[in-house]
């Protein structure tokens, strides 16, 4: 290994540089995958969660059947997969747009129950005029509350990840603040980052075969500070271990931790490579030149 010019001043800044990198990096990832809520959307489908919720569903309704004696396709005939799906996902994005300071509309959720208080409906009426059961007020409210009951389950359901509570809850009162000025924080971060980078540049300027070194251990060792943590989350399978009952929530949560690790992983993998070469490449730099200097110093002798 050659002599380092101005070793000491160098290594602190560029410490300084790889912690400005990583900052800038996670800044990056907050801003466009844990506050995308895009992502999470694409994540529930990806993950299949809507379709283990679908499945919760009609299992609620199955087991329903029993102690209320409607059978269960009256409630599931009227359940449409691709519907439950899509308005879990619309859920879930109107939430967290409203939770990150992305709109200022209070999430809702938009599923039309109209066949499903129809086929129940329908279906207590014809049961009712075959047994002679008198249509008074307790026939009419065993018809709203049956309904009710099949309502309150379907709403409960379709805030797949929480998203809809914590909107209603007090934690949009800073994310609000927070999310939008992550551009700001991105932005600052990557110019300290550059400017450290430059002021190496001036320190080293008589000696500038030397970055190639400092820009190889600077990606090196911020990109490492990254990948070591989620090469073990990847190789442990360590959110497997969380122990979540609801099923659609787990695999939306798992997913979703997974997904961002193995973006993290893939960005600090070609990082922490592309430091070696430089790395390695700074080493042939040097040989090179000693003995590009060695055979000039011959040729001057003879």
């Amino acid at each position: 290994m050659k002599k380092l010019y101005h070793y000491t001043p160098m290594l602190i800044l560029t410490i300084l540089a790889s912690i400005a990198l990583i900052a800038t990096e996670m800044i990056a990832f907050g801003k466009n995958i844990v506050f995308n809520p895009d992502y999470y959307v694409w994540m529930i489908t990806k993950s299949g969660a809507d379709t283990a919720l679908y499945n919760d569903i009609t299992e609620y309704f199955t087991q329903l059947s029993a102690p209320t004696g409607i059978p269960e396709e009256v409630y599931n005939n009227s359940i449409d997969e691709h519907n439950v799906s899509v308005t879990a996902k619309q859920l879930t994005k109107t939430s967290l747009e409203y939770t990150f300071g992305k709109s200022n509309t209070k999430p809702e959720i938009n599923y039309d129950y109209t066949q499903l208080e129809k086929d129940i409906t329908e279906y207590i009426e014809k049961y009712s005029d075959a047994n002679g059961i008198e249509k008074d007020s307790e026939y009419y409210s065993l018809i709203d509350q049956t309904i009710h009951t099949a309502e309150v389950k379907l709403e409960g359901s379709f805030d797949i990840m929480m998203a809809q509570k914590l909107a209603n809850s007090s934690a949009p009162q800073s994310l609000r603040r927070i999310v939008p000025a992550l551009d700001i924080a991105m932005i600052v971060c990557g110019v300290i980052t550059i400017a450290l980078i430059a002021l190496m540049f001036y320190i080293n300027r008589h000696h500038l075969f030397d970055m190639v070194y400092w820009i190889g251990t600077i990606l090196f060792c911020g990109g490492g500070m990254l990948l070591i943590p989620t090469v073990f989350f990847k190789v442990t399978k360590y959110f497997d271990g969380f122990f979540l009952t609801d099923e659609s929530l787990y695999r939306v949560a798992t997913g979703s931790l997974y997904g961002l690790s193995d973006r993290i992983m893939m960005v600090n993998l070609v990082l922490c490579g592309f430091g070696v070469v430089l790395i390695i490449f700074a080493q042939i730099i040097h040989v090179a030149r000693v003995r590009a200097a060695r055979r000039l110093s011959n040729e001057n002798d003879e």
